[in-house]
């Protein structure tokens, strides 16, 4: 006998939390103490994107690649900077 699946259709429609893989990958980093400094979090953090339909995500990213471009530790990719700040951007909606 094949054993049946209990879901409904509607079930099938909504995502689950195992189903979910993220596309962005941390980039190695070859300095042997990288760690982010402190005070990059809050400069950062000062112009969050809340995801607020009012919001332009274009100009937060753009304000944030500005930001960034500001940073420079050696022996670290630039793009390995921005993956790590680039959550502390968001904020309430844009964060999920």
């Amino acid at each position: 006998m094949v054993e049946q699946d209990p879901r409904v259709l509607r079930d099938y429609a909504l995502p689950r939390a195992s189903d979910i893989t993220s596309s962005i990958f941390d980039l190695a980093v070859k300095a042997n103490n990288f760690e982010l400094r402190l005070a990059l979090v809050p400069f950062v953090e000062k112009d969050q994107l809340g995801g607020c339909p009012t919001e332009n995500p274009h100009v937060h990213l753009c304000n944030f690649l500005a930001k960034c471009g500001t940073i420079k530790l050696n022996g670290v990719f630039a793009d390995a900077i921005k993956l790590r700040l680039f959550p502390f951007s968001l904020k309430d909606q844009a964060c999920d």
